[in-house]
């Protein structure tokens, strides 16, 4: 089958499947764009175009992170690894769908500009070259989307296929091989690194790398001396330079699939579990019998969803930059960062309430009061909170210039960590 032929299956698949049509989420998300920019404008264009940086910042965020869903993690990933099928056409699928996700994201980005647009002139730079600028920038993120970040996805998924015999592990789940894998002593005495960590963090450090870079040059949006064209033009040149290394070894791809697939069953089992980190025996130690229900919760969120650490740095990240830098206008960004952690914090706190995560017949099965699980998981959904959103964002707040500013945000970050937490109970 050639390249040509399976994106037409893939296409059509896909038009199956959804119900919606492909503009209807693109043009939702920018008209909730556009409505927080056109609110913001009032306090002027600066904070107008703030408020627009933050919204694309984290929309792209999302999009970087959904990229492993395009690559290998997909219901038909499993399928498509048993047919015969060469690497290059899973691959270039793989990278349409990529590409499709990045122009509905720009798109959405684009339509949020619309307030920025119709704004009276004012500022270091008017008009058509305001916009230009704002479209520059998102063209770049999008590049990074469609091409960078996938490039860096197979490569992780390249690295565990060969370099963690990640099939073998996942095709021994009730054998004494893989138990003795996983006990065979380490040099220095740490336990190997889990696959599922690298396919999760070295997509998400090239996408940190990415909006960090991006954020750095910002001012140049307003008119600021940033040397912004330099650093968007090297992101996409190392966009296009990437994706052209991951097609040139592109027949690893099916392999790719085929691993991953089968690590993914494996992430369902209790192999390779790590122990806690240093900051989950604290929490453990502060919740009483509780602790038992909580590492069992902590080890096996860490590594059935390491997106949501990946996600959970990307906002750590985001509130340390803020509280370092100490915009004119922080209001944007920490609203965006704390108000997506918290809301994030739903969906986790949902999954440690399913399967894999939670197994309630044989929970009931073993000597935990339903008081104790209960504590556990709030303790777990508190302790990611604060990690990743609590603690920076208190620091980005008192880091503020004016202390009235400082101490209401800090109010506001202490209230959401509440709320979170009750949502979590």
């Amino acid at each position: 089958m050639t390249s040509r032929e399976l994106i037409r299956w893939s296409r059509l698949h896909e038009r199956r499947a959804h119900r919606l049509p492909a503009l209807v989420v693109p043009a939702v998300v920018g008209g909730l764009l556009a409505a927080w920019v056109a609110w913001r404008s009032s306090a002027g264009l600066a904070a107008a175009s703030h408020a627009w940086l933050a919204g694309a910042v984290v929309a792209y965020g999302v999009a970087f992170l959904r990229v492993p869903f395009h690559v290998y993690w997909r219901a038909d990933a499993p399928l498509l690894a048993q047919l015969p099928i060469e690497g290059r056409p899973l691959l270039d699928a793989a990278l349409v769908r990529c590409a499709g996700a990045a122009a509905a994201t720009t798109l959405a980005v684009a339509i949020g500009l619309v307030p920025l647009a119709l704004a009276p002139a004012g500022g270091a730079v008017d008009g058509a070259a305001l916009i230009a600028r704002h479209l520059a920038f998102a063209g770049a993120l999008g590049v990074a989307s469609a091409l960078l970040v996938p490039a860096v996805t197979v490569g992780a998924a390249a690295m565990v296929v060969h370099g963690s015999a990640a099939l073998h592990t996942a095709t021994a789940l009730a054998g004494a091989p893989a138990r003795e894998v996983a006990a065979r002593p380490v040099e220095g005495g740490q336990a190997p690194a889990s696959p599922s960590a690298i396919l999760g963090a070295l997509p998400g450090f090239a996408a940190t790398f990415v909006l960090a870079g991006a954020i750095a040059v910002a001012p140049w949006l307003v008119g600021g001396d940033a040397p912004a064209p330099a650093v968007l033009g090297a992101i996409a040149a190392v966009s296009v330079a990437a994706v052209i290394a991951a097609r040139a070894g592109a027949s690893v791809m099916a392999q790719v699939l085929r691993d991953v697939s089968a690590l993914d069953r494996q992430r369902l089992a209790t192999l390779e579990i790590q122990p806690p980190t240093a900051i989950e025996r604290l929490i453990g130690g502060l919740i009483g019998a509780a602790a038992l229900p909580y590492h069992k919760d902590a080890r096996l969120m860490r590594r059935r969803f390491p997106m949501a650490f990946a996600l959970g740095a990307m906002v750590f990240l985001v509130l340390v930059i803020v509280g370092l830098v100490r915009p004119d206008d922080p209001t944007p960004w920490l609203t965006v960062a704390i108000g997506a952690a918290a809301s994030y914090g739903l969906v986790l706190a949902g999954r440690l309430r399913r399967p894999p995560i939670e197994l309630e017949r044989l929970s009931a099965t073993l000597p935990l009061t339903a008081t104790a699980s209960a504590r556990a998981k709030r303790a777990w959904m508190l302790g990611w909170w604060i990690v990743f959103a609590g603690a920076p964002g208190v620091f980005a707040a008192v880091r503020q210039a004016e202390p009235g500013r400082g101490l209401v945000l800090v109010a506001a970050a202490t209230l959401l960590m509440i709320v979170a937490g009750a949502l979590a109970h």
